[in-house]
């Protein structure tokens, strides 16, 4: 039986990884090798890099460290988990693993637009965080596609950054609240709802390419369609979320004893730094948790009488 279970190997996940390792505790990192870091070509706003520092090359170092202190990291997809007693059930596309806690650390799952070529200019021009990214285009024409309140909303963040921008809704309506439209008119931020065909450039993002053919010269297109991930493996534990992220109190715990989420999975500002810092606090709090527990819970006898009861 795992101390802790950790449901994803970005930032957040490999930082409490790393403090429950260190206090002894048996610690899994299930990674299925996705996320939105390894796609990120270079960041420069990561504590401790002033030259700056690619998204792989980030998140190696993050491995090479919490393998440092023990921690196992299984390249398997989590497809179920469940909390049948007193232990969290993790199931994986190729098996089962039981563990006395869990931190859900997915990071958000980002809807990819029906456009041709999005993926080939991810990190070249497209990006799923204003925030993160909008610097770079600072003065330069850029898009936000989506139709709802977030992709609104988006849209106006990006001003801060560049006054060259509007808001394609692929073929839908736009369908913000009313406040957000009258604030899109005021900015002046046209809404294209033509369909929209295929992304074009050299080597960078260049245009959006209409399904009439026209052309949108952009050079950062945004995408803000909702986020969804981890949400549906909280949820099959009854932990509270709220729209696409898990509700989580000051030290990342969540409505179910022993499970913690951290990361872009819990919503907030989806940035590198915060996400260390969510993981952090995170793995302590889980630890003061599971001393409490192991006050009531002898889970070797626990793990001994199952292992009798299966005739091991």
């Amino acid at each position: 039986m795992l101390d802790v279970a950790i449901v994803g190997g970005g930032p957040a996940g490999l930082s409490a990884a790393v403090y429950t390792a260190r206090a002894d505790q048996e610690t899994v990192v299930f990674d299925d090798e996705g996320g939105t870091t390894r796609d990120v070509d270079r960041m420069e706003n990561v504590f401790g890099f002033p030259e700056g520092i690619t998204g792989p090359e980030l998140l190696e170092r993050g491995r090479e460290q919490a393998t440092q202190f023990g921690v196992d990291i299984v390249n398997e997809e989590v497809v179920r988990v469940d909390n049948p007693g007193e232990v969290f059930l993790v199931e994986t596309t190729e098996t089962e693993y039981e563990a006395r806690g869990l931190v859900i650390a997915t990071g958000a799952s980002y809807e990819t637009p029906a456009i041709a070529d999005v993926e080939e200019f991810e990190g070249k021009g497209v990006s799923y965080c204003v925030e993160c990214d909008a610097y770079f285009y600072r003065d330069r024409p850029v898009a936000v596609v989506g139709a709802e309140n977030y992709a609104a909303t988006e849209a106006l963040m990006v001003l801060d950054y560049t006054d060259d921008v509007r808001l394609l809704t692929n073929g839908s309506e736009l369908a913000a609240d009313p406040e957000l439209e009258g604030r899109l008119d005021d900015a002046g931020i046209p809404v294209v709802t033509d369909r929209l065909d295929r992304l074009e450039g050299e080597e960078t993002l260049e245009r959006v390419r209409t399904r009439e053919g026209d052309a949108i010269e952009v050079e950062g297109l945004f995408v803000a369609l909702g986020a969804a991930g981890g949400t549906d493996l909280a949820e099959m534990l009854g932990v509270a979320t709220e729209g696409q992220a898990v509700q989580t109190d000051e030290e990342m715990g969540t409505t179910v004893p022993r499970v913690y989420a951290a990361g872009d999975v819990v919503g907030g500002q989806r940035q590198i730094n915060t996400s260390v810092g969510e993981g952090t606090r995170a793995g302590i709090a889980l630890l003061e948790d599971l001393r409490d527990t192991a006050d009531y819970v002898d889970y070797k006898k626990l793990d001994d009488a199952r292992a009798g009861a299966s005739g091991d």
